[in-house]
């Protein structure tokens, strides 16, 4: 009876068999489902967008956090964007179980969710959907929420940016045809661009990008190591210095711009994720700890240097990227200039083929696609 109980507050719903490939077809309704995690996000979007590609009739709706909305409905991924706070996702409240039927009511053949690490709350919401076929990560307590798990490699994990494409052949998917970059409008590139052009006074000025936030681990360089960074670059190369960062990072973002030289142009809004990214993917340059602007950075094949303290796993390190290297940086320490010019040239240097080594694609995705919705 207690067992009963349970199921039933869970959502629980009996579904039927699947087979992989083959479960998903120009009919399939899809739920992902986000957590907070940006760069867990940004991880399965190759996946998504090439399922988007692949099946243009297919229909994925999206139930992510409120401030992950402005970046999902323009990429051209998304019929529907539901939106959730925090506070819904405890499992004993009536808001978890207006979500639980919400869900419900979608007839959803297929659910994601876009998680490295396990969440009960997003996969007991996939359970309840009634999707056939359930997709998350892998761990002892998945099942029966989850019945196609996202295993890394135990002996040599590898980047855990590039796991998702593991599910590229169970999906009917070819993991090289998969761009890592997240699809953008092209309209707000190219007027971001001319931002950047116009506010730029000298046109051999690189924009330089930093996220001055905490790492994953809630560890983050000082505003004076930096700025010290910042003073090393400058006597090197004309530059303009644009801290980015995620939504709360207001106060780190505003201890380091008060300590630069030159004011942030006003044309530079940073309000929203999305205003932030689209500038991110204009820098010339972008340094970050652990971040997920650093990923979303690796991703978009921005030259990229990571500044990693010995904490940083080695499974959050980018392999095979050209344009992104790690400078491991140490408390008390400062980095020399000779060590941070090396980095910077290497991520910068100009090959006669620069093709990344993952396909990239600038705007949204491909197919007819019907108005996203909120």
């Amino acid at each position: 009876m207690l067992e009963k109980l349970k199921q039933t507050l869970l959502g629980r719903k009996e579904t039927g068999p699947f087979r992989v490939p083959g479960q998903i077809t120009d009919e399939t309704r899809i739920l992902a489902l986000a957590s907070s995690d940006l760069a867990d996000l940004v991880f399965h979007a190759p996946m998504l967008a090439a399922i988007r590609r692949r099946w243009p009739g297919a229909n994925i709706d999206f139930l992510v956090p409120e401030q992950f909305a402005p970046l999902i409905i323009p990429s051209g991924m998304a019929r529907q964007v539901m939106v959730y706070t925090e506070k819904q996702l405890s499992g004993w409240k009536p808001a978890f179980r207006n979500l639980q039927r919400t869900l419900a009511g979608g007839k959803y053949d297929v659910s994601f969710v876009l998680t490295m690490e396990p969440s009960p709350a997003l996969e007991s919401l996939a359970l309840a959907s009634g999707a056939v076929l359930r997709c998350g990560p892998s761990h002892s307590d998945s099942w029966p929420a989850v019945n196609l798990e996202l295993r890394g490699k135990k002996d040599e994990p590898g980047y855990v940016g590039d796991h998702t494409r593991i599910l590229a052949p169970f999906l009917g998917l070819e993991s090289h045809h998969m761009p890592t970059a997240w699809p953008l409008p092209l309209d707000k590139l190219r007027q971001v661009a001319q931002l950047v052009h116009f506010n730029k006074p000298r046109p051999e000025e690189i924009l330089v990008g930093i996220d001055p936030g905490p790492d994953r681990d809630g560890r983050a360089l000082s505003a004076d190591n930096l700025l010290f960074l910042v003073q090393q670059l400058r006597t090197q190369l004309p530059c303009r210095i644009l801290p980015l960062g995620v939504p709360g990072s207001e106060d780190r973002l505003a201890q380091l711009e008060a300590g630069l030289t030159s004011p942030i142009p006003p044309a530079f809004n940073r309000d929203t994720l999305l205003e932030t990214v689209l500038l991110l993917y204009q820098c010339d340059l972008f340094l970050a700890g652990n971040t997920d602007l650093f990923h979303m950075a690796v991703a978009e094949n921005v030259p990229t240097i990571g500044l990693f303290g010995k904490h940083v796993e080695a499974r959050w390190h980018p392999q095979d990227r050209r344009r992104c290297t790690i400078l491991p940086v140490a408390k008390g320490e400062k980095v020399d200039i000779a060590t941070l010019m090396d980095a910077v040239q290497s991520v910068r240097r100009s090959d006669d083929d620069d093709t990344p080594d993952f396909e990239r694609q600038s705007g949204p995705v491909d197919g007819p696609l019907p108005a996203p919705g909120s």
